[in-house]
């Protein structure tokens, strides 16, 4: 059996994804200028191939309809005009794009990034590739994923592809790079080191940016080991004051399973709890 005709280097999609996500890795370590978001700006700004391309990926990731011939009928449409795209610069345009990024960081690693929308970027790409490049049979397939895509009914609305899109029509930083520098900036105004706990749930926040059900079920995990583990110290805890908060703590801890939604303030919330944890084991 012949290899995949996928190609991450050349699906836009994967590519802008990749970025963002660079963008809020390097932030964390503590860079002022982020390459990644260099590269955003440069290549991704209004009106350039590249924002027309991706643009019409979103499209066939976002759209619902109701029934299998409205979904065709998408899925023929953003075929139609992305044959009316420049294939020969586009393609020297990703070559450009992915020079930028050897400049500044390892490839390997950068591609080793999990997408939760991998699947369907990739059928993408091979309908816009066409029969030249793709076989018969994984068009064909491709067409069936995306028309099962559009069609499925959403469990939870995400917003992460607006925010997506908000970027190049507005040109703009990454919402999610400001939401997560404000994060990283309020917790450093009384903390000043992450424990390997505390880098673990940004990690999984940067991972699951657009994983938005995936988000929400490490943060009900992560809630409930934070509150057995408060509560694991409370017999230590001689100050009845102190021990009536912590009891509140519990309490919210234990409303994370109703959350229809994770946000930033959560996050952060499950930052400073680590952070209480760790105060509680240094009392004498």
């Amino acid at each position: 059996m012949k290899k995949s005709t996928h190609s991450k280097i050349k699906n836009t999609a994967i590519l802008f994804e990749l970025l963002t996500r660079q963008v809020a890795a390097d932030t964390m370590k503590g860079v002022d200028q982020s390459p990644a978001l260099a590269i955003i700006k440069e290549f991704f700004k209004a009106d350039s191939a590249l924002a027309k391309e991706l643009m019409l990926y979103q499209t066939l990731q976002n759209e619902k309809y109701n029934t299998q011939a409205k979904a065709n009928y998408l899925i023929d449409s953003v075929i139609k005009l992305h044959k009316k795209l420049n294939k020969e610069f586009l393609n020297k345009t990703k070559y450009k794009l992915i020079s930028e990024v050897k400049k500044h960081y390892n490839v390997l690693s950068f591609f080793k990034t999990n997408i939760s929308e991998y699947k369907i970027f990739a059928a993408t790409y091979r309908l816009f590739e066409g029969s030249s490049v793709a076989r018969v049979a994984e068009v064909v397939q491709s067409r069936y994923t995306l028309a099962e895509h559009i069609t499925r009914k959403p469990g939870v609305k995400s917003d992460n592809s607006t925010v997506m899109l908000e970027f190049y029509n507005k040109q703009d930083e990454d919402i999610r790079l400001l939401a997560y520098k404000l994060m990283i900036d309020k917790f450093n105004e009384k903390y000043v080191d992450l424990s390997p706990k505390q880098k673990a749930i940004l990690k999984e926040y940067i991972n699951n940016i657009s994983n938005t059900e995936g988000l929400k079920l490490y943060a009900i995990a992560e809630s409930k080991q934070i509150k057995k583990a408060i509560s694991n110290e409370l017999p230590r805890v001689k100050d009845k004051i102190t021990v009536i908060k912590l009891h509140e703590v519990i309490n919210i801890l234990g409303k994370f399973e109703t959350l229809k939604a994770i946000k930033e303030n959560h996050i952060l919330s499950l930052l400073l709890y680590r952070e209480l944890i760790k105060e509680l084991k240094n009392v004498k």
